[in-house]
């Protein structure tokens, strides 16, 4: 039935009307209802107080004499009276005494006997599933309280009435109702709604093109003038279309020419739109093919000067570098006698002697010196001879705050301020941390020197896994890195300067008044010598930032440091999935795990890790999140539940946490872990996600 036919709306409106009549009877009828119910409660509570009025003297002097089997009888004969379900006595210290109820142990609290002993107790209570009448009252001999009466009425055969009352009631208003609806559809659909679909199919099959069609009613209402008034109609159109047929016939041989005509130019007009087409299509084709050409040779032109841009820089480097170390090693000959004499010289020496301070300032000037020559055999490569495990924030950087030269940075520059952000779990890297410590103390006098009062200087180191070798100022390459930040708010670096701050002697200071010329130089040779790598970005007026790349090692520092114990971490056998696309790291990750008592298996790609799923049950998955190539983390965990609904799975991955990772943790995934990885890391993570 359509919404908006006339049989639905005459229906609608037949279904209203019975609703507010049905309304309106129960309007009435439930007061009534009310009233009979109310009117039968009152007279149940009457009867109750009767009952205990007549009996209470009588179990005032059982409960005064003692006398239980007598109690027991009265308690019998009450609960005689029809719809008494139970009766108890309590005593007046509210514990109970007699009841019918042989599972009743409940007494009377402090609170309901202060009610009690102002006047008798009736209420409605749901016990049991059941509605009762409760009396309750005080029981008294003489003026003196003995005990206290409660007595339960059954109300189950006056519900079942009422509920009688109300089903018949409803079952005859309804079925009046239901009734009356019929007859009324009936007339109407015999005077209303049958005429008008005689009338509707007659128009419709007019609208199709039965011209002429005639409607037979004979009702002498509104439809059966609107009947005859469409018949008449229906008439005129006949004879207007025989009419216009009979012209339309006669203009037929014209409009066939007409029509062959036209479809002689159509055809022209398509063979002209296919050959249009056709060589549009042939020219996008040269067009794109031509800017591939284009935009593929200027890659690799870039990519070619970039190269030569490295190599020459790289060359430029190794010359000085063997230019330096040639110099310095003829210049440690020299100077080895300058430092070294005037220290004998000033044992000799009586303290109040003139020439002491002119061979003190002698030995100063050597040592300086002697720093210089460093520099040179740092930048020729060959000044890092002997290394060792180090943390970076604990052995280079707190070491150099603590140092003289940072003491004496605070000095020349009063209105720096230095900020730290270390990471707290460094990872550590091999080298020499006389040449690191020296690097740092060059990256931040630069910074600070570059400042404008009130400047910032600020220190970050973090953990980094790169994946993917990333373009800079070097190409780092992948691998596992500690990374060193230096950020200032300076003056910046022009771009055409920024390949020639490694150079050794190239600087925009005076030359002479801040140090060598060769700060830069010695960190560039510091960071090769470490196999690192350099990355600078700087903006004229806005300031500069550079980071240094130090590969990790996985040594331990041989000092004493509070760990976490092995034990609280360590596994029980239990099966680890590693998914990574970088062989080293799924040798690493399995290294850790078998060293903490998982059974462990690795494969180096997301499909690889779905076909594996299908076939076996394992109880974590450790998944790298960015693979090269083929489908990346997320998208293999998507399948992987799609198998095994509900696996458990750790996310991994070098780069910062981004939605790709959240997205896998709202489906399940568990906790992200930072690569590179470390035993107690990545262990924790995975006795975590095992017992959540």
């Amino acid at each position: 039935m359509k919404f908006h036919s006339l049989r639905f709306k005459i229906n609608t409106a037949i279904l209203l009307t019975c609703v507010v009549i049905a309304i309106f009877f129960s309007a009435i009828f439930y007061p009534f209802e009310v009233n009979r119910r109310q009117s039968r409660l009152e007279r149940i509570q009457l009867l109750l107080s009767t009952i205990f009025e007549q009996r209470k003297e009588e179990l005032a002097n059982e409960i005064f004499a003692d006398q239980k089997e007598a109690l027991a009888r009265s308690l019998k004969e009450i609960q005689g009276v029809k719809d008494i379900a139970e009766v108890s006595i309590y005593a007046i210290d509210g514990g109970l005494v007699l009841s019918t109820d042989k599972n009743l142990t409940d007494s009377i609290s402090p609170s309901e006997q202060e009610v009690l002993s102002q006047a008798p107790f009736v209420s409605k209570i749901i016990k049991r599933n059941h509605s009762f009448v409760e009396y309750s009252s005080i029981i008294e001999i003489i003026g003196e309280r003995v005990g206290y009466f409660k007595m339960y009425f059954d109300l189950s055969e006056m519900e079942r009435e009422s509920f009688s009352y109300i089903l018949f009631f409803f079952t005859l208003m309804f079925s009046i109702l239901l009734i009356t609806a019929a007859l009324l559809n009936l007339l109407l659909s015999r005077s209303l709604i049958q005429p008008a679909n005689k009338l509707r199919d007659a128009i419709r099959k007019v609208r199709l093109g039965q011209i002429g069609e005639q409607v037979n009613l004979s009702s002498m209402d509104e439809i059966g003038e609107i009947a005859a008034d469409f018949n008449e109609m229906s008439t005129k159109l006949y004879e207007q279309h025989v009419e216009l047929m009979t012209a339309i016939e006669a203009k037929d041989s014209y409009a066939y020419k007409i029509k062959k005509a036209n479809e002689k130019l159509e055809e022209l007009n398509n063979k002209l739109e296919d050959i249009v087409v056709e060589r549009t299509k042939e020219l996008r084709t040269s067009y794109e093919k031509l800017k591939k050409e284009i935009q593929e040779r200027q890659r690799t032109d870039k990519e070619k000067r970039e190269l030569e841009e490295r190599l020459s820089r790289s060359q430029k480097m190794e010359a000085l570098g063997l230019l330096a170390g040639g110099v310095a090693h003829d210049l440690n000959n020299v100077l080895s006698g300058i430092v070294s004499y005037p220290d004998l010289i000033l044992m000799d020496l009586n303290e109040d002697d003139p020439l002491r301070k002119p061979i003190a300032t002698i030995k100063d000037s050597g040592e300086k010196a002697a720093a210089i020559v460093q520099d040179l055999l740092t930048l020729a490569r060959r000044g890092v001879t002997n290394t060792e495990v180090l943390n970076y924030n604990d052995d280079i950087i707190y070491e150099y705050l603590r140092s003289p030269e940072h003491e004496m940075l605070k000095t020349y520059y009063p209105h720096i301020h230095i900020d730290m952000h270390l990471e707290p779990d460094l990872m550590n890297i091999k080298g020499s941390p006389v040449h690191l410590r020296k690097t740092l103390m060059n990256l931040v006098s630069n910074a600070a020197e570059a400042q404008p009062k009130d400047g910032k200087v600020a220190i970050y180191t973090r953990n980094q896994y790169i994946d993917r070798p990333v373009k800079g100022y070097d190409n780092v390459q992948e691998g596992d890195y500690i990374v060193l930040k230096i950020e200032d708010n300076g003056a910046g670096i022009a771009h055409e300067d920024l390949n020639k701050i490694f150079e050794p002697f190239y600087t925009k200071k005076i030359m002479g008044r801040s140090g060598t010329g060769l700060g830069m130089a010695v960190v560039w040779g510091t960071v090769q010598d470490h196999h690192g790598y350099i990355n600078v970005e700087s903006t004229e007026g806005k300031g500069t930032i550079i980071e240094l790349y130090f590969p990790i090692t996985r040594e331990g520092i041989k000092k004493e440091e509070v760990l976490v114990p092995v034990e609280n971490y360590s596994g029980s056998g239990e099966l680890i999935l590693v998914v990574d696309d970088v062989k080293e790291q799924r040798e690493i990750a399995t290294h850790i795990l078998t060293k903490l008592g998982y059974s462990v298996t690795s494969v180096s790609s997301g499909i690889e890790a779905i076909e594996y799923i299908k076939q076996n049950l394992v109880d974590m998955v450790v998944l790298d999140m960015i693979m090269d190539p083929g489908i990346d983390g997320l998208d293999t965990y998507k399948e992987i539940i799609k198998i095994s609904s509900g696996q458990k799975a750790i996310i991994a991955s070098g780069f910062a946490e981004n939605e790709r990772v959240k997205e896998a943790q709202r489906l399940g995934a568990g906790q992200y872990i930072k690569k590179p990885y470390t035993l107690e890391k990545i262990g924790l993570a995975i006795k975590l996600e095992l017992s959540r």
